[in-house]
């Protein structure tokens, strides 16, 4: 029925996508190559995120069973019990880590919690997609969707490179034209940053890949709005 929303199965769908991706990143780790002592920890906390997930599936579709109604909300409301769960999550995995850590100097422990505090930094970037996303439904019907990409992505490249002078140039210039289609397609930053850091953190140091920080995300996002002017003869690139 339009206008009408069942909260349950909107929860359950955005908790079995982060299960799934979980489980992939996990899979993605252990047949990597790298050492088992690289890759296991991190492997297996995902799928104890993932095993967590399901469980949370399980209750709410408890808390929906018995109910024949399709329970009348408005989008807001399901965003903020989206929101709301993501954001749960983040303090159990949160919590999960200082319980970890406890009473202990084990560095395997401390290891192991660092990556629960990882794992719940995401999940609040997702809460945050989650608000952006329903930010810009409520703004589209009454102001354009912001500008075309006043630059082309090859154009840029070369500018978005002095952020990250580690990174190959060529690898700068696929990912500004992944970024420039993602955003096409309305993604937000925080959005793309989840996605850069899940696609693209180093398993081998556990560091955050230096093209995945937010503040890099929205540096190329302005260089592709044409908000920052590329260097000119004699300008330093900011």
């Amino acid at each position: 029925m339009p206008g009408y929303a069942d909260p349950a199965a909107v929860i359950v769908t955005k908790f079995r996508d982060l299960a799934a991706l979980l489980t992939r990143n996990a899979t993605v780790l252990e047949a990597s190559g790298l050492p088992v002592e690289v890759t296991a920890l991190r492997s297996s906390v995902y799928r104890d995120v993932a095993a967590q997930l399901a469980l949370l599936v399980e209750t709410e579709l408890d808390l929906a069973a018995g109910n024949p109604l399709v329970v009348p909300l408005h989008a807001e409301t399901v965003e903020t019990l989206v929101v709301r769960r993501f954001d749960r999550l983040a303090d159990q995995l949160t919590a999960n880590a200082r319980v970890l850590v406890k009473g202990t100097s084990d560095a395997v422990m401390h290891r192991r919690a660092r990556i629960y505090r990882d794992v719940a930094s995401q999940v609040r970037m997702l809460a945050q997609h989650e608000v952006d996303a329903a930010a810009a439904r409520r703004i589209q019907a009454e102001r354009p969707m912001p500008r075309a990409l006043a630059v082309v992505p090859s154009q840029v490249a070369r500018q978005a490179a002095t952020r990250a002078p580690r990174v190959r140039a060529v690898f700068v210039d696929k990912l500004v034209t992944e970024i420039a289609k993602r955003r096409r397609q309305g993604w937000s930053v925080a959005r793309l940053t989840l996605w850069l850091r899940t696609s693209l953190r180093d398993p081998q140091t556990d560091h955050v890949h230096p093209c995945a920080r937010k503040d890099f995300v929205r540096y190329v996002l302005d260089l592709l709005a044409g908000a920052t002017m590329p260097a000119t003869s004699g300008q330093a690139v900011a």
